[in-house]
């Protein structure tokens, strides 16, 4: 669903983008980044992490 979010982490994650794209700011950046189909992030344990969805996406977390 398009929208802004932020998200807490309290283990290591890896999100995997399935379909779409979002852009992401991750902890101690600056800049956001793009992430497609077919490309993932790390975000750290107890950090957090921003999402900007234009569309709706398909995306999966690991712990």
């Amino acid at each position: 669903m398009a929208g802004d979010y932020a998200f807490d982490t309290t283990e290591n994650e890896l999100v995997e983008i399935q379909t779409g794209e979002a852009d992401v700011l991750l902890p101690n950046e600056h800049e956001w980044q793009t992430f497609t189909k077919g490309t993932s992030f790390e975000v750290p344990k107890n950090s957090s992490f921003k999402l900007q969805v234009k569309e709706v996406i398909d995306y999966c977390c690991s712990y």
